[in-house]
């Protein structure tokens, strides 16, 4: 008989067996790094209000572990629950008998009844939870350039570094960026717990009339083994409310070069690359038909719209351009093995239009997977595009471009939460 229910300090030993066994890199596994990693989770254990530490049992042995966030998230301008999976592992003597997919399966009951529209989390093999009816969030876009290279910035008067003692007004400036950012998560409790002890860790901030307005978190890097005046900056956030404040704190990068001759930015703009003089890549890869490598990709965030239903009623307050037509998404449900549908109408309001779920009869039938469409859901690939590429089928064709426009939003969902 298999359960799942929520594990405390009296389940240590063998969560610590489960859990080091499952992520050994960068550990040394030996009795020091066993004992700091136990204080770490029984602290976690005591003080986290919004993780939750479940185990899956078989017989009375745990078989599995992950972590349940309750995590707020900005989804197209308003604050909405989802719940983030985290440190999902498996008995190595279990591996291969359903465990992983079992822990998902019950982290989206645990979501529904926390009333969470989303479930994610940072996937080990995303061929695997594709599997399961999760959809890929956007890209991750990673610079290395020379530090020469950033925009220069005349005015640096509004930036000054802050010390580890102002990290709560830190935190405060990137609320106030999830709140205006779709797609961002608020920071949750074991993040800011281990940023508030770590002392290798810079931050310079833009602050106008006492006003933090954008900061740039960073650490310095050795760039080569055995020269220690080859450096590099690792930028680990990069938060601004403006393009004047992003290019001021870039300016003060680029004033570190004598120190650290390049510079690892990690972006979710699909377009920083406009804002360089010269974006190539220290590497110097040539790729074929002419181009250069400017930066490498990256996947991050999974998702899956847990009820496409509920989600469209929920998010009703989503504005779109005016359009009359109802749509209606047929799609596999990959994890529960079934055909599914959505229908979206979208009525008027003011001067535009929202979205409705709707029983009624669509104009234009758009068949889909569960996870294509929690992407789309998500803002996280554009329509015109799946239906380029075949990951979408639309009944009429002629309905492309207008459902293309009418989705279009101007964010694509990032964040810089790291769980």
């Amino acid at each position: 008989m298999r359960e799942f229910r929520e594990v405390g300090p009296e389940w240590i030993d063998d969560y610590m067996y489960i859990y080091l066994n499952a992520y050994p890199a960068f550990k040394s596994l030996d009795e020091d790094c066993w004992d700091r990693y136990r204080r770490k989770v029984l602290r976690d254990m005591d003080l986290d209000e919004k993780t939750k530490f479940y185990g899956g049992f078989e017989d009375g042995r745990l078989c599995a572990i992950m972590k349940l966030i309750d995590f707020d998230i900005n989804l197209y301008g308003r604050m909405q629950k989802a719940v983030g999976v985290m440190s999902l592992a498996v008995h190595p003597a279990e591996k291969k008998k359903g465990w992983a997919l079992e822990s998902i399966h019950y982290s989206e009951q645990y979501a529904r009844k926390r009333g969470a529209l989303v479930n994610m989390f940072l996937p080990f093999s995303i061929g695997f939870y594709r599997k399961m009816g999760y959809g890929l969030g956007s890209k991750l876009e990673e610079y290395h350039l020379p530090t020469a290279n950033l925009p220069k910035c005349k005015d640096l008067s509004k930036v000054r570094m802050m010390k580890l003692d102002e990290l709560d007004r830190i935190l405060a400036c990137n609320e106030q960026m999830v709140r205006k950012t779709h797609g961002m998560i608020s920071k949750f409790e074991e993040e800011v717990r281990i940023l508030r002890g770590d002392t290798a860790v810079l931050f310079a901030g833009y602050e106008e009339e006492g006003q933090l307005r954008g900061y740039v978190m960073y650490r310095y890097e050795n760039a080569h083994e055995d020269n220690y005046t080859i450096n590099r900056i690792s930028v680990e956030e990069l938060v601004y409310d403006s393009g004047e404040v992003l290019r001021a704190l870039l300016g003060f990068l680029r004033n570190q070069a004598d120190l650290a001759q390049t510079i690892l930015i990690r972006t979710g703009e699909p377009d920083f690359y406009q804002l360089l003089d010269d974006p190539t890549d220290v590497c110097g890869h040539y790729i074929n038909y002419g181009y250069l490598q400017t930066n490498v990709s990256a996947m991050g965030n999974m998702y899956k719209v847990l009820d496409p239903q509920e989600y469209v009623n929920a998010l009703s307050y989503r504005r779109f351009p005016k359009a009359d037509f109802a749509v209606r998404f047929e799609y596999e449900d990959e994890m529960e093995h079934c055909e599914s549908a959505l229908t979206v109408r979208f009525v008027p309001e003011g001067e535009g239009r929202r979205w409705e779920a709707s029983e009624g009869k669509a104009d234009v039938t758009v068949t889909c997977r569960k996870a294509d469409l929690s992407s789309l859901l998500l803002n996280s690939c554009r329509f015109a595009g799946m239906v380029r590429i075949g990951a979408m089928q639309i009944s009429d064709p002629s309905y492309t471009e207008l459902l293309d426009n009418v989705l279009y939003y101007s964010e694509k969902p990032f964040s810089n939460v790291d769980y």
